[in-house]
């Protein structure tokens, strides 16, 4: 009895020991498996910083306008008698060109009698010159004392020379008011409308209709307070300036291709609108409706003669200052507060603040704050971590295609 029940025993402990090793053969110890599934540093990709000497150009828009334009008025009233074929909206004229005569008759007899009156008075002031040297003469003869004024005609003799001068001045108005019967260009250019017809009376100020110059197109561009610092402008002071503005390079789509023009930048408005925070530069763009004999030759154009029409809405690119050592960097690089991520040599996340010295949607442009050769993420941690490992792969290698932007 007792030797079966040894035997019982053993045969318990001998089913439990074989259970026991078939658990630990089927499921080894957790920290064995943790220890296999460690995961591998993160790839990210980075790019080799490079300080480059940059021509800091400046991209605006704007529609293009007259450097002068007017209201045509007329000086004098009356009929009108001539109009130019010229003065037709469109239409070009040269300075001096002959646009609107209003009927000179009225003003031809203001002319005659005007003279009329003055030969009258030259008339009166020979006869009193006359009559005052015969008055010396008597006094030289007769008088003793001092002469009396009077009786020398002197008042007399200042009268008539005053008649004189006063008739000279309403014969020169006179022949003004003729002169602007006829109305002529103040300057080359052309008719944006005409207001008037042939035989309309028009009182003294009727606008004749609007004209505006043709050797200069303006357009006003519009630049932050930032970009300001780009661009050179002939008119700053205490500052050694090039002899004309920035080169300003224009293009529009117009008669069916993309056209090119070519300017300068001539002033700076100098005001920042206080809603935009946008200061206005005007570009002026020489000859744009090519009359010239020489045309300026415009790099990238397709077409060196198209003509640049008013109203026309274009993109600029205007030529800004050379500056060295900035880097570029795409605008996935920048993280908040004007940051990057720097990979140290020990491949881990060190965050670096630098000065940006321009934004652009597709890159930025840092002034300071890296060193050459570098190495700043540019993709594959969206929230990265101060000293956290990291797998950097060269942006222009293979590998870093296959890694998430």
């Amino acid at each position: 009895m007792k030797v079966r029940r040894q035997l019982l025993i053993a045969l318990i402990i001998a089913i439990v020991g074989g259970l026991a090793v078939v658990a630990i053969v089927s499921f080894p110890p957790q920290t064995d498996q943790q220890e296999d599934t460690v995961k591998p540093p993160t790839p990210v990709q980075v790019l080799q910083v490079k300080p480059e000497r940059l021509r800091m150009d400046v991209r605006s828009q704007g529609r293009v306008a007259a450097q002068t334009e007017i209201d045509l008025v007329t000086g004098v009233a009356g009929n009108i008698i001539k109009i130019s074929p010229a003065f037709v909206s469109g239409g070009f004229f040269k300075k001096g060109d002959l646009l609107v005569s209003i009927d000179p008759a009225e003003y031809d007899l203001r002319v005659a009698q005007a003279q009329a009156r003055v030969m009258e008075a030259q008339y009166q002031l020979t006869r009193e010159e006359a009559e005052a040297e015969q008055a010396r003469d008597e006094w030289r003869h007769l008088g003793q004392g001092d002469p009396n004024p009077l009786s020398l005609r002197i008042p007399q003799l200042k009268e008539k020379k005053a008649k004189l001068a006063a008739e000279q001045e309403e014969l020169k108005n006179a022949k003004l008011l003729r002169q602007r019967t006829d109305i002529r260009a103040p300057f080359d250019g052309r008719v944006r409308s005409k207001e008037v017809g042939m035989g309309q009376y028009l009182s003294e100020g009727a606008i004749l209709g609007v004209i505006y110059n043709s050797d200069l197109a303006e357009i006003r561009l519009p630049l932050s307070t930032q970009e300001l610092a780009f661009v050179d402008f002939p008119e700053l002071p205490n500052r050694t300036q090039p002899a004309r503005g920035a080169l300003v390079r224009l293009t529009a789509n117009y008669q069916g291709q993309q056209q090119a023009w070519s300017g300068h930048i001539v002033r700076s408005e100098g005001i920042v609108d206080k809603e935009t925070g946008m200061v206005m530069v005007v570009a002026q763009i020489p000859d744009p409706f090519g009359l010239a004999a020489k045309k300026p030759e415009l790099s990238g154009a397709q077409s060196a003669t198209a003509v640049l029409p008013l109203g026309l809405y274009v993109e600029a690119s205007i030529e800004g200052r050379w500056l060295d050592n900035l880097v570029i960097l795409p605008a996935s690089a920048l993280f908040s507060n004007n940051r990057v991520v720097v990979i140290d040599e020990e491949n881990r996340v060190r965050f670096r603040n630098v000065e940006v010295l321009k934004r652009e949607r597709e890159q930025i442009i840092i002034k300071a704050g890296l060193q050459a050769n570098e190495r700043i993420l540019v993709s594959g941690l969206l929230h990265p971590i101060e000293g956290l490992v990291v797998t950097p792969i060269e942006s222009n290698s293979p590998a870093a295609k296959d890694l998430i932007p």
